[in-house]
């Protein structure tokens, strides 16, 4: 991880979960860069609050330009104006899964009204970052939000049936490399995730860098389009189609029954945006 994402996770840390930070030095430039990361990732107010709590540190050497950006995107997202990036993809939504098996386990989940209501979020909010690293990389401002539920909402969460669930739904793995990075990257203890198993990954680091480095793209990137004028099919960005396609086959071994009918189901959603 290199200095911007380590500076911006400590302002994450700081600004979501009031953790004692001490930021490294950096640029002017690399400031700037933060500022395009947390723009990108839609952390924002967490970041700028981060940025407040830490203000009085030595290293920490921001421009009076600098600060009026940061304190107008701050004042945009509160106001509920920012729209950074595009309308998310409804194929990522988290009430849906492709294997059609597990989607009808789901669906029976999401129906019964006689669960607790806090549990079934908590497994929405697992199961949507799930379908962020299977089709985009390392959601960030979703594990952020899903650290926050928890250290929230924790306490009215039945973690047995919550438990239930994961393994009926063949969840383990992918949850508890979610636990892993919640610990790695915003400073979380295991004994405040009851849903993670004793056995940890050893290349969770390796694993968690992985997902950053692919979050350059969106699961829209690589959608086949035509142009009004042509006749022709297109795929909109290459790269971003081989790179699915590696992700893919990296984390099968994490959920396999959901990896290979998440990528085929994709491709087929990527297809809709052709016209007829």
């Amino acid at each position: 991880m290199d200095i911007i994402q380590r500076n911006l996770f400590r302002l994450l840390r700081s600004g979501a979960f009031s953790s004692d930070e001490k930021l490294e030095a950096m640029s002017a430039f690399k400031w700037d860069c933060l500022y395009q990361l947390a723009i990108m990732h839609e952390v924002i107010p967490y970041a700028y609050q981060g940025l407040q709590n830490c203000r009085s540190q030595f290293f920490l050497r921001l421009t009076d330009k600098q600060w009026k950006e940061w304190q107008k995107a701050a004042n945009k997202a509160k106001n509920g104006q920012q729209n950074i990036n595009e309308e998310e993809d409804d194929f990522l939504r988290p009430d849906h899964l492709t294997n059609p098996v597990l989607n009808h386990k789901l669906q029976d989940i999401l129906d019964d009204e006689h669960s607790n209501t806090t549990t079934r979020h908590l497994l929405l909010l697992l199961i949507s970052i799930v379908r962020h690293i299977l089709n985009e990389g390392m959601p960030i401002h979703q594990l952020l939000e899903l650290g926050i539920f928890l250290r929230q909402e924790g306490a009215k969460v039945d973690f047995h049936t919550l438990g239930e669930w994961i393994s009926s739904l063949n969840l383990s793995q992918m949850c508890q490399l979610e636990g892993q990075c919640l610990i790695l990257l915003y400073g979380f203890q295991a004994d405040e995730l009851p849903f993670l198993q004793d056995k940890k990954d050893k290349r969770v680091e390796a694993i968690a860098q992985e997902l950053l480095e692919f979050t350059n793209t969106r699961s829209q990137d690589w959608y086949f389009s035509q142009d009004d004028d042509s006749i022709f099919i297109h795929n909109s960005n290459t790269t971003a189609m081989f790179s699915h396609i590696r992700r893919s086959a990296r984390y099968f071994r994490y959920f396999p029954s959901e990896s290979l009918t998440n990528f085929f189901a994709s491709f087929v959603h990527s297809l809709s945006h052709i016209e007829e």
